[in-house]
């Protein structure tokens, strides 16, 4: 092969690893401590008892240590049809230690199946992995079932273990409930001292404590669950790897020692992280989804020039880590994968039904990603077939899952640099001032970064067909798409939406435009946020564009500051950790009871989670008449009054003020006033609230029949002695209205 040391250079065919190395993981001897039981995991206390969420948590070692003689079992939603919820567990057991016994139960008379066991794999690294299938009956009605588990891991030396936990079914029309985070660990550019500060624990312990309040029936892991970036520090061939010249780093073969080595660390950290207090309580105690980023992998996986990426160390890297992925947050295997309905061309994307009203759209944006493409036309072609044909008419919101987000800031000089900086000669990547803020692989630090980006140069072209056949399908389906993603630790909402033929054109109204959809971004539950002032300069850069008759902005959402609620000048994103809590708006919104807010409380068609944030205080002045619960004011308007619906078109002198929450409210969901309504609408309001001859007359705090509601739990910066408090910010997302149908 020519001697090159353009980082950029082309071959195609690659002549170093045409195809890629195909391996399994090899069984290794087992490093367990059978000796030593682990702590309870914790789970919901039982009615009457205390209920505690808090747990603290040690960093994860570094290596990972190693497992226990037992671990999971890992909760995993698959979908609901013809009556029924399906799932599954995973449990990981010391092959020569006796299989686990589990069994589950209702209280409610929902019948629940015996679960059928499918081994995964016999040996690996002396663990035998299973899969449970799980399936209960879904009732009729409004509702939701609990369901109990019991797994027992019997042991001829001691006594028998037993875990315990519990959770929640909706039934057939009922209201679903979940959550949505990114970034569940520190990179490797984190120092030790400032995540320590941040802690593992403070963002999942409040969303455990929601949790507690109001189960949620699903839990969706948007990406970097498990950050491996040290893999190339804590395994000594990789280090010396990465020191290698270029010519011989993307030339070095893939041992199978070092396969070894890889794919151990990849299950050592997956079960460390899996079984830290916090994380378990989740995934044992609601259902999991799960969409994979470049850190599961290692930082920027896809986003490297040919030559590195198609060399046989970053292949072999890319195939353990996806075995292992496929493993921990899918419940499968290579071989076994599109049997358990992942599709693709190469990738593993998921389509999920929550009911007859609410679909996932999970997406791969690794397996088949280039600096060119993201995903393989041939992807994209089954994903919009299989929306159309497996996605029931009655579905109203569809929650399309992308790690990185569709929508984000565009920073076209830096992408020009950084290319420029990329294909320099080598001499001049290494002169010092350069090659401080180089990636250990001697590219620009942020050069990986900028490529992942949906709007990037290389990948807006793709992501443009894509929104395009969203929009389609919208229109074809009258559904509702929203996205959700993570990725750039930070929080913000962004909107597509027809583009208005002139400022005052009336014709077509946010709710009967099948092209209004929202980003979501939320990020990180754990990681460290940039820069207050990054993110501060991303808001002099242009926010809005147009293409293909489509409107998206940036928009400002955050008015007031987590901190004390003082105005923000830059509205657009927040540098604070956050997770992500939605529900559909059941048939039934409550009736307030006497006495106001502080008295408030929700039937079962209504989410409970802590309110913390007041709205329709006009002019940002709270009167000092009206107070609530622990000091907080709450301000509660007539729905016939200036307020009515507010929920899609609020007039924008109205500023919620933030009050703040600790790691839990009270077990009533109580706290504050009602949270954060975002405008639909650049301003426009809608005094009669008649569109097509519908007249939609609700409480515009609660949301409408059919409404999705997503809710921003923003961490504040500042600590306390009880640790960081949280505020919360809501955006109301109406369906596709069908003009012509009535609506309650």
């Amino acid at each position: 092969m020519a001697k090159t040391k353009d980082l950029s250079a082309q071959s195609d065919p690659n002549p170093i690893n045409p195809g890629g190395p195909e391996s399994l993981p090899r069984a290794n001897t087992w490093h367990g401590l059978p000796g030593i039981k682990r702590p309870d995991s914790p789970v919901d206390a039982a009615p009457g008892e205390p209920k505690k969420a808090i747990v603290e948590s040690p960093a994860v070692h570094r290596p990972p240590k190693s497992p226990e003689d037992y671990c999971g079992p890992y909760l995993q939603f698959v979908g609901t049809r013809d009556g029924s919820w399906f799932g599954s567990a995973l449990l990981l057991r010391h092959k020569h230690l006796a299989l686990p016994v589990f069994t589950m139960k209702t209280e409610d008379g929902a019948k629940v199946q015996e679960p059928r066991w499918e081994t995964l794999y016999e040996d690996m690294f002396g663990m035998t992995c299973w899969r449970l299938h799980l399936e209960v009956e879904t009732l009729s009605g409004i509702g939701e079932t609990t369901v109990s588990w019991l797994c027992t891991w019997p042991h001829e030396e001691k006594e028998d273990f037993t875990e315990k936990g519990r959770f929640v079914v909706p039934h057939q029309d009922g209201v679903w409930r979940g959550g949505f985070f990114s970034c569940n660990g520190f990179d490797a550019t984190v120092p030790t001292n400032l995540a320590q500060s941040l802690t593992y624990t403070q963002v999942w312990n409040h969303l455990g404590s929601v949790h507690l309040e109001k189960p949620m029936h699903l839990l969706i892991w948007g990406g970097d669950q498990n950050y491996i970036d040290n893999i190339f520090d804590d395994i000594p061939f990789l280090k010396r790897w990465v020191e290698m010249d270029w010519n011989t780093k993307w030339q070095h073969e893939f041992s199978q020692k070092t396969e070894e080595e890889v794919c151990r660390y990849h299950m050592y950290m997956a079960l460390e992280n899996w079984e830290r207090p916090e994380v378990k309580l989740a995934l044992a105690n609601i259902p999991s989804l799960m969409s994979w980023d470049d850190h599961d992998i290692f930082d920027g996986a896809g986003s490297y020039p040919p030559l590195l990426h198609d060399s046989p160390v970053m292949m072999g890297l890319f195939i353990c880590a996806q075995r292992y992925r496929l493993l921990f947050q899918h419940h499968t295997t290579p071989e076994l994968a599109r049997s358990h309905q992942l599709f693709g061309y190469k990738g593993h994307n998921q389509i999920i039904q929550c009911g007859p009203k609410l679909s996932v759209l999970l997406t791969d944006g690794r397996t088949e990603r280039t600096p060119e493409t993201i995903q393989d036309d041939r992807t994209w072609k089954e994903t919009f077939d299989r929306l159309d044909a497996q996605i029931p008419q009655t579905t109203q919101h569809l929650l399309a899952v992308f790690a990185v987000p569709l929508s984000f800031v565009r920073i076209r000089f830096a992408e020009s640099v950084f290319e420029r900086l990329k294909n320099a000669p080598h001499i001049v990547r290494q002169l010092p001032l350069v090659k401080s803020t180089n990636s250990i692989f001697g590219l620009p630090e942020l050069y990986d970064d900028l490529l992942d980006e949906w709007t990037h140069e290389n990948h807006i072209k793709e992501r443009n067909s894509a929104i395009a056949n969203f929009q389609k399908f919208a229109e074809k389906r009258q559904c509702r798409v929203t996205f959700l993603s993570g990725d750039v630790h930070c929080c913000g909402l962004s909107r597509f939406r027809t583009k208005p033929s002139h400022k005052n054109d009336e014709s077509l109204t946010p709710v009967a435009d099948p092209r209004l959809m929202y980003q979501i971004i939320s990020s990180a539950i754990v990681n460290m946020p940039p820069p207050r002032n990054a993110l501060r300069a991303y808001h002099y850069f242009k926010m809005k564009w147009h293409f293909d008759g489509t409107e998206e902005e940036l928009l400002n959402y955050f008015e007031r500051r987590p901190e004390g609620g003082r105005k923000l000048r830059h509205q657009k994103l927040l540098p604070n950790r956050n997770w992500c809590h939605f529900s559909l708006v059941g048939p039934t919104p409550p009736e307030p009871s006497p006495g106001g807010m502080a008295g408030l409380r929700l039937n079962q068609a209504e989410p409970v989670v802590p309110r913390t944030l007041i709205n329709g205080v006009a002019n940002g002045e709270l009167p000092a008449n009206v107070a609530g619960v622990d000091g907080s004011h709450q301000v509660r308007s007539s729905a016939n009054g200036p307020d009515f619906w507010r929920h899609h078109w609020p007039f924008t002198k109205h500023h919620p003020y933030p009050s703040s929450l600790g790691p839990t409210s009270d077990e009533s969901g109580l706290g504050g006033g009602e949270p954060r309504i975002h405008k639909h609408s650049g301003g426009r309001f809608c005094r009669h609230g008649k569109h097509g001859g519908i007249e939609r007359h609700e409480d515009f705090g609660r949301g409408l029949e059919g409404d999705l509601r997503i809710r921003l739990w923003v961490e504040s910066s500042l600590k306390t002695d009880k640790g960081r408090k949280f505020a919360s910010y809501e955006v109301v997302v109406p369906p596709v209205l069908q003009v012509g149908h009535a609506t309650k």
